[in-house]
Protein backbone atom coordinates (compact mmCIF):
# COMPACT_ATOMS: atom_id res chain seq x y z
CA UNK A 1 0.00 0.00 0.00
CA UNK A 2 1.01 3.18 -0.70
CA UNK A 3 2.85 5.57 1.87
CA UNK A 4 1.08 3.15 4.02
CA UNK A 5 -2.00 4.76 3.20
CA UNK A 6 -5.22 3.76 5.65
CA UNK A 7 -7.98 2.65 3.69
CA UNK A 8 -11.34 3.40 5.78
CA UNK A 9 -15.30 3.26 4.80
CA UNK A 10 -14.74 0.69 2.63
CA UNK A 11 -17.23 -2.44 1.73
CA UNK A 12 -16.33 -6.16 1.67
CA UNK A 13 -17.20 -5.96 -1.74
CA UNK A 14 -19.05 -3.78 -4.37
CA UNK A 15 -21.82 -5.96 -4.01
CA UNK A 16 -24.03 -6.69 -0.65
CA UNK A 17 -25.76 -9.77 0.19
CA UNK A 18 -29.92 -9.64 -0.05
CA UNK A 19 -30.08 -9.49 3.59
CA UNK A 20 -27.61 -6.56 3.80
CA UNK A 21 -29.40 -4.39 1.65
CA UNK A 22 -32.60 -4.68 3.09
CA UNK A 23 -30.99 -3.39 6.21
CA UNK A 24 -30.39 -0.22 4.08
CA UNK A 25 -32.37 2.76 4.23
CA UNK A 26 -31.45 3.84 0.78
CA UNK A 27 -33.20 7.42 0.89
CA UNK A 28 -31.09 8.23 3.91
CA UNK A 29 -27.75 6.67 1.96
CA UNK A 30 -28.69 8.47 -1.05
CA UNK A 31 -28.87 11.62 1.05
CA UNK A 32 -25.77 11.24 2.46
CA UNK A 33 -23.84 10.43 -0.63
CA UNK A 34 -25.09 13.48 -2.07
CA UNK A 35 -24.16 15.52 1.27
CA UNK A 36 -20.54 14.11 1.32
CA UNK A 37 -20.50 14.22 -2.67
CA UNK A 38 -20.45 18.56 -1.69
CA UNK A 39 -17.57 18.35 0.39
CA UNK A 40 -15.61 16.59 -2.67
CA UNK A 41 -17.00 19.30 -5.34
CA UNK A 42 -15.51 22.40 -3.06
CA UNK A 43 -11.99 20.11 -2.33
CA UNK A 44 -11.56 19.49 -5.97
CA UNK A 45 -12.80 22.96 -6.97
CA UNK A 46 -10.23 24.37 -4.91
CA UNK A 47 -7.61 21.71 -6.69
CA UNK A 48 -8.72 23.86 -10.07
CA UNK A 49 -11.06 20.90 -11.18
CA UNK A 50 -14.28 21.44 -12.60
CA UNK A 51 -17.77 19.43 -12.14
CA UNK A 52 -18.37 17.75 -15.41
CA UNK A 53 -22.14 15.88 -15.84
CA UNK A 54 -23.32 14.62 -12.44
CA UNK A 55 -20.76 12.22 -10.89
CA UNK A 56 -17.67 13.78 -12.74
CA UNK A 57 -14.35 16.42 -12.38
CA UNK A 58 -11.71 17.68 -14.99
CA UNK A 59 -8.74 19.56 -14.99
CA UNK A 60 -6.73 20.74 -18.04
CA UNK A 61 -3.34 20.54 -17.38
CA UNK A 62 -0.30 22.80 -18.93
CA UNK A 63 0.59 19.76 -21.75
CA UNK A 64 -3.70 20.32 -22.96
CA UNK A 65 -4.16 16.45 -21.22
CA UNK A 66 -7.27 16.48 -19.20
CA UNK A 67 -7.31 14.84 -15.47
CA UNK A 68 -10.14 12.92 -15.24
CA UNK A 69 -12.09 11.85 -11.79
CA UNK A 70 -14.91 9.68 -11.86
CA UNK A 71 -17.54 8.37 -8.79
CA UNK A 72 -19.17 5.47 -10.05
CA UNK A 73 -21.89 4.10 -8.17
CA UNK A 74 -22.08 0.23 -7.88
CA UNK A 75 -25.52 -0.12 -10.52
CA UNK A 76 -27.50 -2.63 -8.43
CA UNK A 77 -27.81 -0.55 -5.70
CA UNK A 78 -25.44 -1.58 -3.09
CA UNK A 79 -24.47 1.98 -1.83
CA UNK A 80 -20.93 1.56 -2.35
CA UNK A 81 -18.73 3.36 -5.21
CA UNK A 82 -15.51 3.27 -6.62
CA UNK A 83 -13.24 6.03 -8.54
CA UNK A 84 -11.95 6.27 -11.78
CA UNK A 85 -9.33 8.31 -12.98
CA UNK A 86 -7.58 8.76 -16.28
CA UNK A 87 -5.04 11.17 -17.99
CA UNK A 88 -7.12 11.67 -21.81
CA UNK A 89 -5.04 13.99 -24.54
CA UNK A 90 -6.85 16.68 -25.71
CA UNK A 91 -4.99 17.20 -28.59
CA UNK A 92 -5.72 13.84 -30.63
CA UNK A 93 -8.74 13.86 -32.55
CA UNK A 94 -11.62 11.41 -30.87
CA UNK A 95 -15.14 10.36 -31.08
CA UNK A 96 -15.88 9.43 -27.77
CA UNK A 97 -14.06 10.76 -24.61
CA UNK A 98 -11.87 7.65 -23.86
CA UNK A 99 -10.00 6.80 -20.61
CA UNK A 100 -6.13 6.67 -22.22
CA UNK A 101 -4.09 6.13 -19.29
CA UNK A 102 -5.39 5.66 -15.82
CA UNK A 103 -7.66 2.82 -13.91
CA UNK A 104 -8.98 3.10 -10.10
CA UNK A 105 -8.17 4.78 -7.63
CA UNK A 106 -7.87 1.57 -4.99
CA UNK A 107 -5.38 0.49 -7.35
CA UNK A 108 -2.98 3.34 -7.39
CA UNK A 109 -3.64 2.90 -3.61
CA UNK A 110 -2.98 -1.40 -2.85
CA UNK A 111 -3.61 -2.80 -6.88
CA UNK A 112 -6.85 -3.95 -5.35
CA UNK A 113 -10.33 -3.34 -6.55
CA UNK A 114 -11.81 -0.36 -3.50
CA UNK A 115 -15.61 0.35 -2.94
CA UNK A 116 -16.13 2.81 -0.71
CA UNK A 117 -19.38 2.41 1.39
CA UNK A 118 -22.09 5.40 1.61
CA UNK A 119 -25.04 3.12 3.45
CA UNK A 120 -25.23 5.41 6.12
CA UNK A 121 -24.19 9.11 7.29
CA UNK A 122 -21.41 8.15 9.49
CA UNK A 123 -20.06 6.01 7.01
CA UNK A 124 -20.36 7.47 4.08
CA UNK A 125 -18.45 10.75 6.05
CA UNK A 126 -15.52 8.61 6.69
CA UNK A 127 -15.43 6.88 3.07
CA UNK A 128 -15.23 10.38 1.44
CA UNK A 129 -12.78 11.75 3.52
CA UNK A 130 -11.07 8.74 2.87
CA UNK A 131 -11.72 9.09 -0.73
CA UNK A 132 -10.13 12.93 -0.54
CA UNK A 133 -7.16 11.89 1.38
CA UNK A 134 -6.61 9.37 -1.10
CA UNK A 135 -7.06 11.97 -3.82
CA UNK A 136 -4.80 14.41 -2.28
CA UNK A 137 -1.73 12.43 -0.88
CA UNK A 138 -1.81 9.62 -3.62
CA UNK A 139 -3.90 11.10 -7.00
CA UNK A 140 -2.64 14.21 -7.07
CA UNK A 141 0.86 13.45 -7.21
CA UNK A 142 0.42 10.85 -9.95
CA UNK A 143 -1.37 13.48 -11.99
CA UNK A 144 1.75 16.23 -11.46
CA UNK A 145 4.63 13.76 -12.20
CA UNK A 146 2.91 13.13 -15.60
CA UNK A 147 2.33 16.57 -16.39
CA UNK A 148 5.63 16.58 -19.23
CA UNK A 149 5.55 14.63 -22.61
CA UNK A 150 8.47 12.42 -21.46
CA UNK A 151 6.76 11.34 -18.79
CA UNK A 152 3.30 10.97 -20.69
CA UNK A 153 5.34 9.01 -23.31
CA UNK A 154 7.57 6.61 -20.97
CA UNK A 155 3.61 5.88 -19.31
CA UNK A 156 2.68 4.60 -23.32
CA UNK A 157 5.85 2.65 -24.00
CA UNK A 158 5.53 0.88 -20.34
CA UNK A 159 1.73 0.30 -21.31
CA UNK A 160 2.55 -1.48 -24.57
CA UNK A 161 5.27 -3.13 -23.26
CA UNK A 162 2.37 -4.79 -20.74
CA UNK A 163 -0.03 -5.09 -23.12
CA UNK A 164 1.98 -7.05 -25.50
CA UNK A 165 3.60 -9.36 -22.98
CA UNK A 166 0.15 -10.82 -22.69
CA UNK A 167 -0.79 -10.55 -26.84
CA UNK A 168 -2.23 -7.51 -26.25
CA UNK A 169 -1.64 -4.28 -27.91
CA UNK A 170 -2.44 -0.02 -27.03
CA UNK A 171 -5.96 1.19 -27.66
CA UNK A 172 -6.02 2.80 -31.05
CA UNK A 173 -6.82 6.35 -28.64
CA UNK A 174 -3.12 5.54 -26.87
CA UNK A 175 -1.40 4.81 -30.20
CA UNK A 176 -2.76 7.92 -31.67
CA UNK A 177 -1.26 9.81 -28.97
CA UNK A 178 1.89 7.94 -29.02
CA UNK A 179 2.43 8.51 -32.56
CA UNK A 180 1.82 11.94 -31.74
CA UNK A 181 3.48 13.21 -28.51
CA UNK A 182 6.02 14.45 -29.55
CA UNK A 183 5.30 16.82 -32.55
CA UNK A 184 5.53 20.62 -32.30
CA UNK A 185 2.49 20.87 -34.77
CA UNK A 186 -0.27 23.36 -33.57
CA UNK A 187 -3.26 21.04 -32.11
CA UNK A 188 -5.57 23.86 -30.83
CA UNK A 189 -8.21 23.58 -32.95
CA UNK A 190 -8.57 19.86 -32.13
CA UNK A 191 -8.09 20.89 -28.81
CA UNK A 192 -11.29 23.02 -29.18
CA UNK A 193 -12.99 20.25 -30.88
CA UNK A 194 -12.62 18.36 -28.36
CA UNK A 195 -13.90 20.44 -25.61
CA UNK A 196 -16.74 21.40 -27.91
CA UNK A 197 -17.68 17.75 -29.19
CA UNK A 198 -17.73 16.12 -25.27
CA UNK A 199 -19.42 19.25 -23.85
CA UNK A 200 -16.94 19.95 -21.71
CA UNK A 201 -17.12 23.07 -18.99
CA UNK A 202 -16.51 26.38 -20.39
CA UNK A 203 -13.68 27.01 -17.98
CA UNK A 204 -11.31 24.23 -19.38
CA UNK A 205 -11.12 26.82 -22.60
Amino acid sequence: MIDNFKLQGIASGAIRSDEDMLAIDKETADNAFKEQKKKLDSFLLQKGFVKYKTNSYARRNKIDVLEYINLQKEQYGSKTFTVNYSLIALYVPRRFLSYDLGGRLGRLICDKDVWWDYSDVQTAEVSFQNVMDAIDSILLPWFEERENREALKNELLNEELKRKSYGGCLSDMQQAWLDVIDSEEDYSEIIRRNIEVFKLPKKLW
